[in-house]
């Protein structure tokens, strides 16, 4: 069977469909690589935790639980805009989990080469009495 471009010299000749449509993969895929390279974003990376200090009270009567934070992080890398979300048992953990939360310094994010806010940065932070408190989220 004959290709429909096979020409009398016996050379094969593309049809303009498949040029169009190299040419749109081209352009795509170019399009695809400029945006990668110009929306280029450094993930955020904790540089100085402080961690949260053990109620005494609720050490010595064995109360564990958790408190969720939100917060924003400045150009310079520092938590703003710290809020508590909720935590459990309320009230007992929260003001150690902020203080502590306030203190973070991350690496300053980097968008577009420069460095950039990220915002609605939330972080959990577990109180254990297996000798070591846990953060998730950050």
């Amino acid at each position: 069977m004959e290709d429909a471009t096979l020409r009398r010299t016996g050379s094969r000749r593309r049809t303009q469909p498949f040029r169009t449509s190299t040419a749109l993969v081209a352009l795509t895929l170019l399009a695809l690589l400029c945006g990668c390279v110009s929306g280029y974003r450094q993930p955020v990376q904790l540089i100085h935790e402080v961690g949260p200090v053990y109620p005494e009270q609720a050490k010595a009567a064995g109360v564990q639980g958790w408190v969720k934070v939100r917060y924003d992080i400045g150009e310079d890398g520092a938590v703003e805009n710290l809020i508590l979300i909720e935590s459990d048992p309320p009230g007992v953990f929260d003001a150690t989990a902020l203080a502590a939360v306030a203190q973070w310094r991350y690496q300053p994010p980097v968008i577009d080469g420069a460095p950039s806010r990220v915002s609605g940065v939330v972080s959990i932070l577990r109180f254990e009495l297996d000798g070591a408190e846990r953060y998730e989220g950050y």
